[in-house]
Formats: C-alpha cells, sequence, structure tokens
C-alpha cells in the first residue's frame, strides 16, 4: 500500500509539473493596425488635430497595436480578441450594455454577464485614456482562460463607450494588459498576476515570438521561454521602473556613430501593444531625415502642390482668402484632411512672405513650409527602392549593440493596390516628470529579438530571434 501511494503521489507531481509546462498561445498579426486601416483623409486630419493640440500624447495607443490572442471569458465561455499589451495593466473587453449609440460596439464581440454562471458583480466606475479618446464602462469579475490557462474571480472592464471613431477600424474586441499593477486602473488586478498567485505557470515568466521565420504571425508563452524561438543567450535589462516593463538605454546610433542623444539619460519600455518604436520628437526627426522619411504632412503638401502649384501660387500672390483658394481648386468638398492641410499651407507661407508677393517668391516659400512641416501623427514615409541604401540602427542596452537593418524598421503595407514604405520610428514628448530620452520597443524590436519578461527577477531579456 505503502508503494502505491508512492507511485500516486509521484504520478501526481508529475502532472502538476505538467499542468505547469509553458502554455504556447498563438499570436494573430493584423496586416493593417487602426491607423493604417483608416481612410487616408482621416489620417490626415489626425495629423492635423495632433498639430493643434497642445496635450502630450499618452505613452500607449491602441491605434498602433498590430497583434491579438483568443480568450474566453465567463461560463460557459465568450470568446473575444485581445491585444496582449505589455504597456498597460487592464482587461477590458466591450459589455452587451454598450450603449446603442456606440456603433463600434456592433462590430465586436459583447460579454453578457447573464449568460455566465461564474459573474461576480463589481460596478466600480472605468475609464482608461488613449490617444483617440477613452474607454469607459464598469469592472466586472468572472473565469478567464488564455490558451488553455483558466484563473478565477479575474477582475475586467466591461466598456460600454469605447475609445473614438478609431475604434470602428479595430479587428480585436478588446486588451489584455501585461503591465505592472501599480499603473492599472481601478487597482485590478492583471491576468498574469492571478496565473501567477493561483499557481497556473511554473516560471514566473512570459514572452513573444513575432518573428515570422517559422511560418507564423508569433508566439505568446507563459510560464517560461520556447528554446526554439531564440539563438544564443538572453541580454537581460535590469528594470528601472515596475510601472511599465522599462529599463535603462545606453544609446541609440545611426549607420554606427553616436550623436549623443542619451548623453543626459535615455531608458525605454518594451511594449508588445505597439508596432513602431517610439522616442523624443527631435531624436525621431534626426533619424528619419538619416534614412530619408517624410512626415505625412510633407508628403501630402508636395503632392498638393505638384497638382495645384501654380493656381495657389496665384491666389496667395493676390492675398486671396486660404479657404476661399482651397475651395475653389475643389479640396474643401468635405472639409476634411486635404482642405486643412491646404490651409496650414497658405497660412504658412503668408508668413514668410511679407510684402514681397511675386510668383517665385511664393513658389520659394511654398517648399520651405512643405519641408519644414512635422509629423505629429508619427506616420513618415520612405522610397521603397532605397531601402537597401538605408543606415542600420542601433539601441544600446546594457553595453550590448541590438541592431536593426532597414529591412528591420521600414514596414511596407499595401493601400489602394499601391505599395507605401514607413518608416519604424515615431516621434512621441512626454511631460517632463516622465524623464528625459524615453522611448518604446515596439514590435519593431520585439520582432528581431525574442523578449522575455521576467516577473521574479525584474527584468526584460532580449535574444536574437530564429
Amino acid at each position: 500500500m505503502k508503494f502505491v501511494a508512492v507511485v500516486a503521489l509521484a504520478l501526481a507531481a508529475t502532472a502538476l509539473v505538467a499542468d505547469a509546462a509553458p502554455v504556447k498561445v498563438p499570436l494573430n498579426k493584423l496586416s493593417h493596425t487602426v491607423n493604417q486601416r483608416l481612410p487616408r483623409e482621416v489620417r490626415l486630419q489626425g495629423a492635423l488635430n495632433s498639430l493643434r493640440s497642445s496635450d502630450a500624447d499618452p505613452v500607449h495607443s491602441f491605434e498602433n497595436a498590430q497583434y491579438f490572442i483568443d480568450i474566453q471569458i465567463g461560463t460557459p465561455p465568450q470568446s473575444f480578441k485581445v491585444v496582449p499589451d505589455t504597456g498597460s495593466s487592464n482587461l477590458w473587453v466591450p459589455s452587451k450594455k454598450c450603449k446603442f449609440t456606440q456603433v463600434s460596439c456592433d462590430l465586436h464581440n459583447k460579454y453578457d454577464s447573464k449568460k455566465s454562471s461564474t459573474y461576480v458583480a463589481d460596478g466600480t466606475e472605468f475609464k482608461i485614456q488613449y490617444g483617440s479618446g477613452a474607454a469607459e464602462g464598469f469592472m466586472s469579475k468572472d473565469t478567464v482562460s488564455v490558451g488553455g490557462i483558466t484563473v478565477t474571480n479575474q477582475e475586467f472592464a466591461e466598456v460600454t463607450k469605447e475609445p473614438g471613431i478609431a475604434f470602428l477600424a479595430a479587428k480585436f474586441d478588446g486588451i489584455a494588459g501585461l503591465a505592472f499593477d501599480t499603473i492599472s486602473v481601478d487597482k485590478a488586478t492583471p491576468v498574469f498576476y492571478n496565473m501567477m498567485s493561483q499557481g497556473k505557470v511554473d516560471q514566473n515568466i512570459f514572452a513573444f515570438y513575432l518573428s515570422e521565420k517559422m511560418g507564423a504571425d508569433g508566439e505568446l508563452v507563459f510560464g517560461g521561454v520556447d528554446d526554439s524561438h531564440y539563438t544564443g543567450d538572453f541580454a537581460w535589462q535590469e528594470l528601472t521602473n515596475e510601472t511599465y516593463w522599462e529599463f535603462g538605454m545606453d544609446d541609440l546610433q545611426i549607420g554606427g556613430k553616436s550623436f549623443d542623444f542619451c548623453k543626459d539619460g535615455c531608458h525605454a519600455i518594451a511594449d508588445s501593444g505597439t508596432s513602431l518604436i517610439a522616442g523624443p520628437t527631435e531624436i525621431v526627426q534626426k533619424i528619419n531625415a538619416a534614412i530619408g522619411a517624410e512626415g505625412i504632412l510633407t508628403t501630402e503638401c508636395k503632392q498638393m502642390i505638384e497638382q495645384y502649384g501654380p493656381e495657389i501660387a496665384k491666389d496667395i500672390a493676390d492675398k486671396l482668402d486660404p479657404k476661399q483658394t482651397c475651395t475653389d481648386i475643389g479640396l474643401c468638398k468635405s472639409n476634411g484632411g486635404e482642405c486643412g492641410v491646404c490651409e496650414l499651407i497658405i497660412a504658412g507661407v503668408d508668413k514668410l512672405l511679407g510684402n514681397n508677393r511675386t510668383i517665385q517668391a511664393v513658389e520659394k516659400a511654398v517648399e520651405k513650409v512643405c519641408s519644414s512641416l512635422p509629423s505629429p501623427a508619427g506616420e513618415s514615409t520612405v522610397d521603397c527602392d532605397k531601402v537597401d541604401s538605408m543606415p542600420d540602427i542601433d539601441l544600446v542596452l546594457g553595453g550590448k549593440k541590438f541592431t536593426l537593418t532597414a529591412k528591420d524598421y521600414v514596414l511596407e503595407i499595401s493601400e489602394e493596390g499601391q505599395s507605401t514604405c514607413l518608416s519604424g520610428f515615431i516621434g512621441l514628448d512626454l511631460p517632463p516628470q516622465v524623464g528625459p530620452g524615453f522611448f518604446i520597443a515596439g514590435d519593431v524590436f520585439m520582432r528581431k529579438y525574442y523578449t522575455a519578461f521576467d516577473f521574479d527577477n525584474k527584468r526584460v531579456g532580449f535574444a536574437l530571434a530564429a
């Protein structure tokens, strides 16, 4: 009987270990981010709105998310597509109680508490701010399953007001935050915390594989790492802050040269919820200049002048009203982005000209205005034919260079039957209290380097993706 008992205990222990083995969750990649999916007019208007706003952009914005996973909430399970986001901490999905005026709710899966036997009411007000607007609703609790891992009494938000018109274009339903509970709205416990506390993972580590080398979109592993997804050793970065997964950054180099971008210090976060690499606008402008990238407003300005240059130049020389000029050439039919860019050009030229209103002076001023327009919405284009001649960009972390070639940081997307190449770098200026040199290492970086998030040792590890 003793022998049987020992064998039984051994088998039980083996079963526990097996149950706690790393769980692999398929990642699904979107062909376009929400921003890229929006019509050109809407993106132009967004760029203009950002230019006119004095508010700093939030650290995280769902509009640039590119990967989602499938999860289930409730008993029986209700399925949702959510962005696994290391740049935020809350889990939220649309609610069946969404207001009828919220058109985007009808385009997404909605949680119905009446259909779940494990639902627990909470009711605490929930609100989280994004670049395009706020997601609002209330807190609830229920069973949540991710890739076969099931946690109980998981706090999550039922969203009844979704974040802006941009969410209409989102191909996912919500967000699953994987950052620290210190930045969780309503102090809600993040999903991974419950995986750890309820003994659902063997190691308190999760890892992202975003490379497409193995023929799939990617993989998120809970409870460890997948050795087949990387080569060499991890270069571990100790966390400098337990809010986001934040670490120190030594430098950012262009073509192997340092430009003292980090002379006053730099830090970065590894963020699975954004497709790009974000950094201080002043630095990103220099990076984009080095790779020949132009902001969306500059590109639109040049195209507009190429098409309507003589008419615009003549009207400016004759001191006609900007709105009238733009209306006359047919750019203000919808009073949208093209109209706003046109008025912006004329207003900028008018300031430069003074009393010299010759056609030659106007043309010179127009060229200067187009070249000086910032790219507040972050979208910058490059010439697809010049990718091979663009310089490498190195992020230096812990004394080690992590190199990105142009093929790593240039994103090619198809739009209206044509290919457009976008720079993988966007400008993001944050309040002074955040500190100098703040960068977001998003999917552009995480695709090249397999990324592990080690909760117990408070560190992030990078290894070359296999």
